[in-house]
């Protein structure tokens, strides 16, 4: 059972997408994927803006607090969006 687990401890992987056949294909898709999450946290924002100060000013207090909820959405979602590519390469780093 222990050579079995040092065979496995032996494993080396160089991670490169050099040869890959539609390497460009995918980080095309990658950027536009990131685009669309980044248009999607702003319209949150906006969305959430301004549901936030007609509710706030309407005296609707519970639909003031769901604008306040769909804007800090947003506003995590482009956090999210902007950090995740640097996420994983410093993990991936951590790991090599």
């Amino acid at each position: 059972m222990s050579s079995f687990i040092g065979l496995l401890a032996q494993v080396d992987v160089d991670a490169s997408s050099e040869g890959l056949p539609g390497a460009d294909l995918i980080q095309q898709l990658l950027d536009w994927a990131q685009m669309i999450a980044l248009w999607a946290s702003l319209g949150s924002i906006l969305l959430g803006a301004a549901m936030y100060g007609l509710a706030r000013e309407g005296g609707s207090y519970g639909a003031a607090s769901k604008g306040k909820s769909f804007a800090l959405g947003g506003v995590v979602g482009a956090i999210l969006a902007g950090l995740a590519p640097s996420a994983v390469n410093l993990l991936f780093e951590a790991a090599g």
